[in-house]
């Protein structure tokens, strides 16, 4: 995206309720953090659009804003930290495990969804640009025979797990119902609720799905000044993944699973037709480490492939991620000789399992960080 530049008017329009100048208090915050140059075209602006200009500046977490472009400018070209391998301890393969130890994480899992301690989170923001289409993601047929969506899959994925679950409760006859909580953008939500409408929630009750908004952050240039949609409008985007932590908080949807009885949340991107929605394996083994938090991984299939991977920062850090846009050929295709494996092999595909107390303390962390 570049910046965008407006001819200037042939003559002024009238100064407004704002008078010739912008707001002085409005103008030295923006000065603060360099980025002035929102009220570049203040002159030509007429009265509406002025005060839409003022508007939109004032509902932006300047200092929030300021610090992840800080910390974006701070990484751009900088070496990867001392990261580390996973560690073979931290990585469970289903296929490695004993017929034993799956079925009781199975029925482990099933137990917890048809007591009702399992919510769905799904990251469904991003529009289908990339597949040739402005809608949103979910909406996209992969071309199968039966022409169903990937929210349509999802959702039936979920039906059939809540059939499952209700086979493992002691009353006869109950029903289990899954909640489903939809994270969409500025520009897939309308979307996406008529399409849920349309097809009638695909078979699920239209009460036990939640849509909420993700945030936006400013675009910004190279150097991180804002970029203008328009010379009275800041240019946006949605936040990312990352902002279902704060869409979580925003909204009050933690308090909304505690008031359910939720206890795990299943967390996972819109695009993978292949996802097993709420697995009761996943959980199972989830309950059974006792963490807070997980992840599903696949091993890479060659050096070259763009996926992220699990890193363990420093040894005996915290396992993060480190982009495949970071890593240097020689991390890229380190091999380590024990196992005759890519050294850092473990990709990240977007399936987590939280704690809805792990979640918590992350929100709570981020609101005080944003004080």
């Amino acid at each position: 995206m570049t910046e965008m530049v407006v001819a200037a008017r042939a003559s002024a329009p009238a100064a407004g309720r704002w008078g010739a100048a912008p707001p002085q208090e409005l103008l030295e915050r923006l000065k603060d953090y360099g980025q002035e140059g929102a009220f570049a075209f203040w002159d030509e602006l007429g009265p509406e659009e002025r005060d839409h200009l003022i508007r939109d500046i004032e509902s932006l977490d300047l200092p929030r804003i300021d610090r992840i472009i800080r910390c974006s400018l701070r990484s751009q070209g900088a070496p990867v930290p001392t990261v580390e391998p996973v560690p073979e301890s931290s990585v469970s393969t289903v296929d490695d495990r004993t017929p034993e130890d799956k079925e009781r994480w199975w029925r482990r899992g099933l137990r917890a969804i048809s007591e009702g301690k399992l919510a769905v989170v799904l990251l469904a923001g991003g529009q289908g640009t990339r597949l040739g289409s402005s809608d949103p993601k979910g909406c996209f047929s992969i071309g199968l025979p039966s022409r169903k969506s990937l929210f349509q899959l999802q959702a039936e994925r979920i039906l059939c797990i809540q059939k499952l679950a209700a086979q493992c409760t002691d009353a006869p006859g109950s029903t289990v119902q899954i909640h489903w909580y939809i994270m969409t953008s500025p520009f897939t939500d309308e979307a996406t609720r008529k399409f849920f409408e349309t097809h009638r929630y695909f078979g699920l009750e239209p009460n036990q799905v939640t849509f909420f908004q993700q945030g936006t952050i400013p675009c910004v240039s190279p150097d991180g000044r804002f970029i203008m949609e328009t010379p009275y409008k800041v240019a946006k985007a949605p936040d990312g993944n990352g902002g279902v932590y704060a869409a979580l908080k925003s909204k009050r949807l933690l308090d909304d699973m505690a008031s359910k009885g939720v206890k795990y949340v299943d967390c996972y991107g819109v695009d993978n037709v292949l996802v097993r929605v709420a697995d009761p394996t996943f959980l199972g083994y989830f309950i059974d480490r006792g963490v807070s938090a997980a992840a599903k991984v696949v091993r890479k299939a060659y050096p070259q492939e763009k996926v992220g991977v699990f890193v363990q920062r420093g040894r005996g850090g915290p396992l993060s991620v480190v982009e495949y846009s970071e890593m240097d050929a020689a991390m890229t295709t380190e091999i380590n000789q024990t196992t005759g494996r890519l050294r850092y092999c473990w990709s990240n595909v977007c399936l987590h399992m939280f704690t809805l107390d792990f979640l918590n303390q992350v929100t709570n962390s981020l609101e005080k960080d944003s004080m």
